[in-house]
């Protein structure tokens, strides 16, 4: 593979502080129906985030869901809310207080865009590619059919390069 499979982006990653103020700004800025939007959901208790699974183990098999931040296997989590602007869409993000991409941004450049996403096939060759570039991934994540990877990218693209795979079976 010689370059990336598709030149569209598809979303951009916004890092907020607080996800409903920036989700309400959004809607009323741009008019838009917040039925017709993934809204947030309710912050979890203390309690709650205490009661939560231990970082996810790696994946055997290729089926499981998990998460691999710089070199871990490890809880990442966050709060999104999804916003359609045609032709793309913004991921509004709020992160937990723990070790995350998200968390990684917000300490070092604050509220803002993150990362700019592309829909690929061939997930593996993708990630082969940007490290052949010298932008090796530092964060994978999978759930359900989708696939995602975020790279070391910004030093030489001037933004973080995120690829999603969502599996066609």
């Amino acid at each position: 593979m010689e370059q990336i499979s598709n030149n569209r982006i598809i979303k951009l990653g916004v890092v907020v502080d607080n996800l409903e103020e920036a989700f309400q700004y959004y809607v009323e800025l741009f008019k838009l129906d917040p039925t017709k939007m993934r809204a947030p959901k309710p912050k979890p208790t203390d309690s709650e985030l205490s009661q939560a699974p231990a970082a996810a183990a790696a994946p055997e098999g290729g089926n499981t869901p998990f998460v691999w931040y710089r070199g871990e296997y490890r809880n990442a989590r966050c709060r999104t809310a999804i916003i359609p602007l045609e032709p793309i869409y913004l991921e509004l993000i709020e992160p937990y207080d723990e070790l995350s991409p998200w968390t990684e941004f917000r300490e070092k450049h604050g509220p803002g865009i993150h990362f700019m996403t592309f829909h690929i096939d061939g997930f593996d060759e993708h990630i082969e590619l940007m490290e052949s570039k010298g932008m090796p991934a530092f964060h994978k994540q999978e759930k359900g059919k989708e696939r995602y990877a975020y790279f070391d990218s910004v030093a030489k693209l001037g933004a973080t390069i995120e690829f999603k795979e969502i599996d066609k079976n």
